[in-house]
């Protein structure tokens, strides 16, 4: 079963960034390859895998400086932001040619120990042009690589995909609060987790969906 059945995977990194800043922190490009393999093929509009490093106890991104794809003594730059996510790109090549990913992070971090988070959700998005349809459909495709990650044997042991996992920029107020239905549900630090059958129903208005910042799966046992 392959580790893409998580839906959130932590693979812990054992150089500590007092070690990273003396030398680069170096990943197996293997590591990203199924995830990007899959996002490639099936070329989704709205929704991605995203790779994260964030320190082991507190939690923060490990700012980036400068990330690099190596083989053979050969470098090439990859995508990244300085909040912390790697944007490698898609290369069967690379990954037969055993390429690693070199990662500098800025200084100050010393204390830090990074771990590489793997997390499956929407694009990022104009709230906007946020719909209830767009959402089911967010839905389905969040639903769609995470069944192609577990692979033909896996997606039969998957948990449940209850539907969206909705994180806010701000907190709703009483009365956008009194205005969702009953149905929606909130998850202990605040998301809303919306099911499929709400998402096919008229469920938002305008005020809901511009509050929305972060769209992931809601998964249940």
């Amino acid at each position: 079963m392959r580790l893409g059945l998580f839906l959130v995977l932590l693979l812990t990194m054992t150089t500590t960034t007092s070690n990273v800043l003396a030398s680069p922190l170096k990943l197996n490009y293997s590591l990203f390859f199924g995830y990007i393999k899959t996002i490639y093929k099936l070329d989704y509009e709205y929704v991605t895998t995203a790779f994260y490093l964030q320190d082991k106890d507190s939690g923060r991104a490990c700012l980036i400086k400068n990330a690099q794809i190596v083989v053979d003594q050969k470098r090439e730059p990859i995508t990244f932001t300085e909040q912390g996510q790697l944007l490698p790109f898609y290369s069967d090549q690379h990954r037969k040619n055993g390429a690693m990913i070199e990662v500098e992070l800025l200084a100050g971090q010393e204390n830090y120990q990074c771990d590489l988070q793997v997390t499956l959700m929407a694009k990022e998005f104009d709230s906007a042009q946020l719909s209830d349809p767009k959402l089911a459909l967010i839905s389905t495709q969040l639903e769609g690589i995470l069944r192609k990650n577990a692979g033909m044997i896996g997606k039969h042991f998957l948990p449940v995909f209850s539907g969206i996992r909705v994180q806010l920029s701000e907190p709703l107020s009483e009365q956008h609060l009194s205005e969702l239905p009953r149905q929606v549900l909130f998850s202990e630090n605040g998301d809303l987790l919306i099911s499929n059958a709400l998402l096919n129903s008229d469920l938002t208005d305008s005020n809901v969906l511009m509050k929305i910042d972060r769209i992931t799966p809601w998964i249940t046992p």
